[in-house]
């Protein structure tokens, strides 16, 4: 059993990144996934190198675009020194678990590319990550200049960010009601992707990212500014 978990361990920290667009082994699910984090934060932090946390699915195109990415044998030269740990969300999981020890208890789109500071567990690249939900729509050019800029910027330039109390309940109150609306979601993802039918998917998919999609640019927007503001955001909710 310990010898498998070791090996778990290696291809984590160490993914093996091939040419070809086959990503079907690239999101991982893992038995133990607590201890896969602490082991890849802990070489990350030995190594000096970020923790580039990946959340995905592989009936997401944007998720299997940015595996084929990471794939591309152009990026072995910056992936040295990134400590790579896709995670399989499958069909819209609750992750809070794994996500809220680094400050950003919920994911709002598949993928997710979370830059993480091993020392301080903080994610640097909050308000940027967004371009890599639509991965589809990028390139591995693109992805090669980003995570090359990202570890200039944490280099060079970031900086830890105080704790707000304030911001960080309201972003949990809403993480708990996001992944509430995931859990209903996710059911209907299952049907479509086994070929069942899956009725109403389409419509409630669009009212789920609306409510993701607005919460995350709030939220982006307090963590700029320190706050939540003068006036709290409120949203509709989703009749499911």
């Amino acid at each position: 059993m310990l010898r498998e978990f070791t090996a778990v361990l290696m291809l984590v920290v160490a993914w093996p990144l091939q040419a070809g667009s086959d990503t079907s082994g690239f999101y991982v699910r893992h038995e133990d996934e607590a201890a896969v984090v602490e082991h890849t934060i802990a070489q990350a932090g030995e190594n000096q190198q970020l923790v580039a946390l990946v959340l995905g699915a592989q009936w997401c195109h944007d998720s299997r675009a940015l595996a084929d990415y990471f794939n591309d044998p152009a990026l072995a030269g910056v992936t040295e020194n990134i400590a790579l740990l896709p995670v399989d969300v499958g069909y819209l999981e609750n992750k809070h678990s794994l996500l809220s020890q680094f400050g950003y208890p919920a994911y709002f789109a598949t993928p997710t590319l979370l830059l993480i500071d091993p020392q301080t567990r903080q994610v640097i690249n909050r308000a940027t990550l967004p371009a890599w939900q639509s991965a589809h729509n990028e390139s591995a050019a693109a992805l090669q200049d980003y995570l090359q800029a990202q570890q200039l910027y944490w280099q060079t330039q970031w900086q830890p960010a105080p704790m707000v109390p304030e911001l960080e309940a309201f972003e949990t109150q809403q993480a708990s009601r996001l992944y509430e609306d995931y859990q209903q979601l996710g059911k209907l993802l299952a049907k479509e992707d086994n070929g069942q039918p899956a009725p109403g998917l389409n419509a409630q998919w669009r009212a789920v990212k609306q409510y993701r999609m607005a919460l995350q640019s709030d939220l982006i927007r307090m963590h700029q500014a320190g706050e939540i503001g003068d006036k709290t955001p409120n949203y509709s909710p989703i009749d499911w």
